[in-house]
């Protein structure tokens, strides 16, 4: 989907980019400008990420159909949410209630959640990172299907979601991820007026404004979302050495519809 002579959204059948953590997880729309995609470890545009009391599920596989005619082009991708992260040290499975899963759960939490603390947990990751530990993704028991498309209209990305095919038995919630790189996109702004950029914009925040918006100052190009009615809107952005880069406004719902709309609005950008 073309946004200009150097601006463009791809799509993948399969799981590329492969980049870091993320390199089996399939994902949405990728940013490309001047043929650099700007994605990094990102999932992109309209990813489909889903909560349950026995872990959240991400996508290892799905299905990608295309319909280019010339009154309404779109792709749609089907997402199986047959993946869970897991940590492994050395190849093996670092054990659920054991001293090292209790030390990186702590770690993790105080990252997100305390500034300050930050640094610190950034060392040890790094370090148990060093001695061994990885984070993948692993196949598990799929809790259904969720068919997502994609159509441009207006400089906007048009997605539609369907969540027939997906278990709700034990769904927490629902998260539709809205991310690219984060080296890439490091200024933030919204409806209220605030701005932020690169370590301000903290991992995981709540957002209470109509719109909010992530730029990229290298590529003058950014993208937009208006939070929908009845769904939260949280703004991130991580960049943790080779390991993490992604920036991104994501919406959650704890009680998801059956069929879920929304615009990405992608802003900036040459036009010449």
């Amino acid at each position: 989907m073309r946004f200009g002579p150097r601006l463009s959204l791809r799509f993948y059948a399969d799981s590329r980019p492969h980049a870091f953590q993320t390199a089996r997880l399939h994902k949405g729309a990728v940013v490309v400008y001047n043929g650099a995609e700007l994605v990094e470890e990102a999932l992109g545009f309209g990813v489909p990420v889903c909560r349950y009391q026995d872990g959240t599920r991400f996508s290892l596989n799905s299905e990608t159909f295309i319909d280019d005619s010339e009154k309404n082009p779109t792709l749609t991708k089907i997402y199986d949410m047959n993946g869970m992260a897991s940590k492994r040290f050395h190849g093996l499975p670092i054990a659920h209630g054991s001293p090292l899963a209790r030390l990186l759960g702590v770690s993790e939490k105080g990252y997100r959640g305390f500034p300050w603390f930050r640094a610190k947990a950034t060392m040890m990751l790094d370090i148990v990172s060093l001695l061994g530990m990885r984070n993948e993704y692993l196949e598990s028991r799929s809790k259904g299907r969720v068919a997502v498309t994609y159509r441009e209209i207006d400089r906007c990305l048009r997605i539609e979601a369907a969540l027939h095919e997906l278990s709700r038995e034990g769904l927490q919630s629902i998260v539709f991820a809205n991310e690219q790189g984060g080296r890439s996109f490091s200024e933030y702004m919204d409806s209220n007026g605030m701005k932020l950029h690169d370590k301000q914009i903290e991992p995981w925040q709540t957002i209470r404004a109509e719109w909010a918006t992530l730029h990229s100052r290298v590529f003058n190009v950014g993208f937009r979302l208006t939070t929908p009615s009845e769904w939260f809107m949280v703004r991130g952005r991580e960049v943790v050495r080779d390991r993490i880069s992604w920036s991104g406004l994501d919406l959650f719902r704890a009680d998801p519809p059956q069929v879920v709309e929304y615009l990405v609005e992608i802003v900036g950008g040459s036009t010449d």
